[in-house]
């Protein structure tokens, strides 16, 4: 990077950490808080309509969790395509590309004539939709300053839990009276959000500039600054604000190696597996759950209002883990939450009456109230031209996590052990609060770039 570049990155990097919460930042804040909760409503959307799927079909609990399993495929493929790709044709781009092949693919679930179309639709639909997410949480990392970036980027993940409220919420409203088909009709629904993607969603800035798109750069924080602020900035005001170091333009392509070069390769291993355990909890939960319970004699309704319990849960449990990792730090606060949450699952797990109720809403506390901090994490431990492939693969191999529980728990269920199924997803956690706890490096408040430059990932 030129000396004249190097210069201007700098203090365009400073010029985004300096900026107050604005209006500018609410409108990015709706936007993609938005396309996560249509992402999560099409997940659970499907965990709720599959036991009248199967009864359409004929499919039988193994069967019900390979097809399942069909779609966390295509979310698994999804994120690592999505989140590598991001780093090439930049976060904007993907991000409009994926809402638009789930909000289609979701649509076209409602048309199939047999088991194969469905599958098929549903794939597609979830190789869309698994790179959404991937996208928006880099994406939203590399605009919150430093001082926020915790409670934005989590409070946006908070839309998952908000996404279950809705689909639990429609589904007991469409499901008894027009059936399943009419559910993914609301499929289509997300591809209003291009509209405003293209009016409010900029690139990133950061992405700009690792590509040394520095001018580029340069035009989009002054419209930044112009709706934050009302204003420009004068030129004495940029002449005051510090610099921070920028990171090196990157002009060759990324791949899913270097991510075990320059000393990353066990904060690697360690984020998998923290993320392989929450996702197989976690879906695990969000498709098998209503099929665990009605196979325990529980209706279909009530099974709904369990998710719905578990689901307001943790919209309380992304918030609140958001705003306490900018306060006491990531790696107490993540850990606290994994830790803790193991008990929480062991404690739904032999819990019975009102009591279910109670241990439902503290597992959603903390599965899925924990992710969206932890994608914050993983975001901020990686440079900017590999940030999008860091967290894609984060998400990614979770989802073998996510696409073997609602299989393995199917063949449980089949084979009578169906019981011992929520047991697994208190074992993960635990396993997932030491891999954490593991990678040893502290990321509150701090610039990105001076994270990145001060350790490797």
């Amino acid at each position: 990077m030129a000396g004249a570049d190097e210069a201007k990155s700098a203090e365009l990097i400073a010029r985004l950490e300096r900026l107050p919460f604005s209006r500018w930042h609410r409108s990015f804040f709706i936007l993609a808080f938005f396309g996560i909760m249509f992402d999560a409503a099409d997940f659970a959307l499907f965990g709720a309509a599959l036991p009248p799927i199967a009864r359409e079909f004929g499919l039988g609990p193994a069967q019900s969790g390979l097809l399942a399993t069909v779609g966390l495929v295509g979310a698994f493929l999804g994120a690592l395509f999505w989140g590598t790709i991001s780093d090439y044709i930049g976060r904007r781009t993907s991000f409009q590309a994926t809402v638009g092949i789930f909000a289609l693919f979701t649509g076209l679930v409602a048309a199939s004539w047999s088991v194969a179309s469905l599958a098929v639709a549903r794939f597609l639909s979830n190789f869309g939709l698994g790179g959404e997410v991937p996208v928006t949480s880099t994406l939203s990392s590399e605009f919150s300053p430093g001082r926020i970036r915790g409670a934005m980027t989590g409070n946006i993940m908070a839309a998952f839990p908000v996404g279950l409220v809705v689909a639990a919420l429609l589904s007991l409203a469409i499901i008894p009276t027009l059936g399943w088909r009419a559910l993914f009709v609301v499929g289509v629904v997300p591809a209003v959000l291009l509209f405003f993607v293209r009016r409010y969603m900029p690139e990133s800035v950061r992405y700009l500039l690792s590509k040394g798109r520095v001018a580029e750069a340069e035009r989009t924080v002054i419209e930044i600054e112009q709706r934050a602020l009302g204003r420009p900035l004068t030129a004495e005001e940029i002449g005051a604000v510090p610099r921070v170091r920028p990171e090196v333009a990157v002009s060759a392509g990324v791949t899913v190696f270097e991510l075990f070069t320059a000393g990353r390769a066990r904060t690697t291993v360690l984020v998998w597996i923290v993320s392989f355990g929450f996702l197989w909890a976690s879906n695990g939960i969000l498709f098998m759950l209503p099929t665990i319970l009605t196979q325990r004699g529980i209706p279909l309704t009530d099974a709904i209002i369990f998710q719905l319990v578990q689901a307001i849960g943790g919209f309380f449990g992304y918030s609140s883990c958001s705003f306490l990792i900018d306060r006491y730090g990531r790696r107490p606060v993540l850990f606290l939450y994994y830790f803790v949450g193991a008990f929480f699952h062991l404690a739904f797990a032999m819990s019975t009456g009102f009591v279910t109720y109670v241990t439902a809403f503290l597992v959603g506390w903390v599965n899925p109230g924990v992710y969206g901090a932890t994608s914050v994490y993983v975001a901020e431990l990686h440079p900017t031209h590999l940030r999008a492939t860091a967290v894609g693969w984060f998400f990614g191999i979770g989802r073998i996590g996510s696409f073997l529980a609602p299989s393995v728990i199917g063949f449980m269920i089949a084979y009578g052990l169906g019981g011992w199924t929520l047991y697994t997803f208190a074992l993960s956690y635990l396993i997932a609060s030491f891999a954490l706890i593991a990678v040893g490096v502290e990321t509150k408040g701090r610039v990105l770039e001076e994270i990145t430059q001060a350790k490797p990932a």
